[in-house]
């Protein structure tokens, strides 16, 4: 690794994009939110899609420059505006992000803005159904049970979007606040589907009073290859 590629400079925690995983494990559990839940969980400009939707990712990433981690967390479907295309663009904000490794963690907060916060996070198969668990503190805050017969198909859902938010060293704003778009490439191998339960619960340091669930839609696994490439800056926030 290439000195002063990140911090610390002379030992740097991690390479820069990008990221390639192979044969990742991707378990999404969908569900439609209520639209006053969705609107609470976006921040401005970034706003609701026409159908109000959301889902848990569970997923083992076998990363080639990070080392594998376990990943969670709550994505939404959201409305954003292009710079360079000047059009109105569909994708994925995640608004809790977590991961067991300290690479992991930094890489993504860092580089693309991922919130991640570490937790403890499993994927347990019973025959054909699946268990998926992301504990904090000593609370399983997610959770996702899903038993899969039939087939799955990847829908494209757009580029994940994220708030790559600094604090400012002075202690008052921000030194960045912007708004970041990476677009993945997928390569799927397999997919399953099936009827799907989701659960979420507050945590001592994790707050999810602004998640109010409507309806659970599907559970979706997929097993496949992941390239996280280079991201870019398609706005900025005020916070």
């Amino acid at each position: 690794m290439k000195e002063g590629i990140s911090t610390p400079l002379l030992t740097p925690l991690y390479p820069g994009p990008p990221y390639h995983y192979v044969d990742a494990k991707v378990f999404l559990a969908l569900f439609n939110p209520t639209e006053e839940s969705i609107k609470s969980l976006l921040p401005a400009p970034l706003r609701p899609s026409q159908m109000p939707l959301a889902g848990l990712l569970f997923a083992e990433q076998p990363c080639k420059e990070a080392g594998t981690f376990m990943e969670s967390g709550m994505l939404v479907q959201c409305l954003f505006d292009n710079p360079e295309t000047k059009e109105e663009e569909v994708g994925v904000y995640f608004c809790y992000n977590y991961v067991d490794t300290d690479v992991a963690q930094a890489a993504g907060r860092e580089i693309w803005g991922y919130p991640r916060k570490r937790a403890e996070i499993s994927l347990d198969w019973k025959k054909d159904t699946l268990i998926a668990t992301t504990k904090r503190s000593g609370t399983t805050i997610l959770k996702a049970t899903c038993r899969f017969d039939e087939d799955g198909e990847w829908i494209d859902s757009g580029p994940n979007i994220n708030i790559k938010m600094i604090p400012s060293v002075t202690g008052k704003g921000y030194d960045l606040a912007a708004i970041t778009a990476a677009y993945l490439k997928y390569d799927i191998k397999k997919g399953r589907s099936g009827e799907v339960e989701v659960e979420i619960q507050n945590g001592p340091h994790d707050d999810f009073s602004k998640v109010s669930i409507e309806s659970n839609m599907i559970g979706l696994y997929f097993d496949c290859d992941i390239l996280v490439p280079p991201g870019k800056i398609v706005g900025t926030v005020k916070l």
